[in-house]
C-alpha cells in the first residue's frame, strides 16, 4: 500500500469517526427506551473505536516504512535461494578447498540472509571487474564482495550500507627496497605495479600519476601475487587486509603500513557495502544490516578473516550516502 493510500486512509477512518459522534450527540433519537448514559455511552465507544482504527492505522504506516515491510525474503526468493557474485578475492568473498563461497562479504551476506528467510546461498565466481556487468545483466542476485562504495559505482547499481572500513596497502619485497609508502612513492619508484582491473587501486593509481604502461592488470587477486612471488611485477596494490593475508602465505615478501590515498587534496576513504539492482532486495537486506551492526554482530563474522574492531566500527558511523555522492 502507497503512503498516500495509507494517509487517506488515515484520514478516512479519523473523518468516519468525526461523522459517528456528530450523529450520536447532535441527533433526534425518538426511542423511549434510550437513555442519555446510553447516548453517552455510545459516543465513548465511538470515540475508542475511532482512536484504535487511527493507531491501527499508523502502526501499519511505521511498520511498512519501517525498512523491513515483509520481515523476511521469501517472497520475493520463493525456492528459498539467492545466488552472490564474488571475485575469489581473499579475504572478502572466495571458494574454499570444498568449492563453498566464504570470506567477510559472503559470511555476512549469510547471517543476514538465513535471518530473511533464505536457506541456500550459491556463489557464482567471475573476475572483480565484471561484478557490476554480472549483476546488470542478472547473473547473481547480489554482489558480496567487499566491493568498495564509490559515486561512480553508484551510478550503476544499489548498494547498501558499508559493513566495513579499510586502507590501502602494498605487498613488496621484504625491507621495501623501494620505499613505497604511498602512490606518490610509486611514482617516484618507477616500478611496475600490480592492481586489480576495476578495482578503485587502479583509479587511485592512475589518478596519482602513475603512469598507464608501469600498471599490471589482473582479473583476480590471486594471479597478482603468483606475479609478485614470480618477480614478474614489484609490488601490489590492494586494501591492506588483502595485501597482509595474502603476504602471511609467501616467503619473502611483506604489507607496508596502510594507508589512506589523496586525491586532489581528498582522502579517498575506502569502504566496502553489497551490490543490488532491486530497490526492494536492498531495503530490506540494508535494515537487516543496520540491526546487525547494532547489535554488534558484524565483528563476530568478519574478525576470523582479518578485519578489526574499528574496520567495522567506522563503517556503522556512514551510510552509502556518505560514501556514493
Amino acid at each position: 500500500m502507497s503512503m498516500k493510500r495509507r494517509d487517506s486512509r488515515l484520514r478516512f477512518v479519523v473523518l468516519a469517526g468525526v461523522l459517528s459522534l456528530t450523529v450520536a450527540t447532535c441527533g433526534g433519537g425518538t426511542d423511549d427506551t434510550t437513555t442519555t448514559a446510553d447516548a453517552g455511552a455510545d459516543t465513548t465507544q465511538a470515540a475508542t473505536d475511532t482512536t484504535e482504527a487511527a493507531t491501527d492505522t499508523t502502526e501499519e504506516m511505521a511498520d511498512t516504512t519501517s525498512g523491513e515491510a515483509t520481515g523476511d525474503l521469501t517472497e520475493m526468493f520463493p525456492d528459498g535461494s539467492v545466488t552472490v557474485g564474488i571475485a575469489n578475492e581473499i579475504p572478502y568473498g572466495y571458494e574454499d578447498e570444498e568449492g563453498n563461497a566464504t570470506g567477510e562479504a559472503p559470511e555476512v551476506a549469510k547471517a543476514i540472509l538465513d535471518e530473511l528467510g533464505i536457506t541456500e546461498v550459491d556463489a557464482v565466481v567471475v573476475d572483480f571487474g565484471a561484478l557490476i556487468p554480472g549483476l546488470q545483466a542478472g547473473q547473481f542476485d547480489m554482489i558480496a564482495a567487499g566491493m568498495f562504495i564509490t559515486p561512480e559505482r553508484a551510478e550503476e547499481i544499489i548498494f547498501s550500507d558499508p559493513d566495513y572500513c579499510g586502507a590501502t596497502a602494498f605487498a613488496v619485497p621484504e625491507g621495501n627496497p623501494d620505499g613505497l609508502t604511498d602512490f606518490q612513492s610509486v611514482v617516484d619508484a618507477g616500478i611496475n605495479l600490480a592492481v586489480l582491473s576495476g578495482a578503485v587501486e587502479e583509479g587511485y593509481a592512475l589518478d596519482s600519476g602513475v603512469p598507464d604502461a608501469n600498471l599490471t592488470r589482473f582479473g583476480e587477486a590471486a594471479d597478482a601475487f603468483d606475479a609478485l612471488a614470480a618477480g614478474r611485477v614489484d609490488a601490489v596494490a590492494l586494501t591492506d587486509v588483502t595485501v597482509a593475508t595474502q603476504v602471511a602465505a609467501l616467503d619473502g615478501f611483506e604489507s607496508t603500513e596502510g594507508f589512506i590515498p589523496v586525491i586532489d587534496g581528498e582522502e579517498q576513504l575506502g569502504c566496502g557495502g553489497f551490490g543490488f539492482v532491486d530497490q526492494e532486495f536492498r531495503d530490506i537486506f540494508n535494515a537487516k544490516l543496520n540491526k546487525f551492526q547494532d547489535e554488534g554482530k558484524i565483528l563476530p563474522i568478519v574478525s576470523e578473516f582479518g578485519f578489526s574492531e574499528t574496520a567495522v566500527e567506522k563503517a556503522k558511523t556512514l551510510t552509502v550516502e556518505d560514501l556514493a555522492e
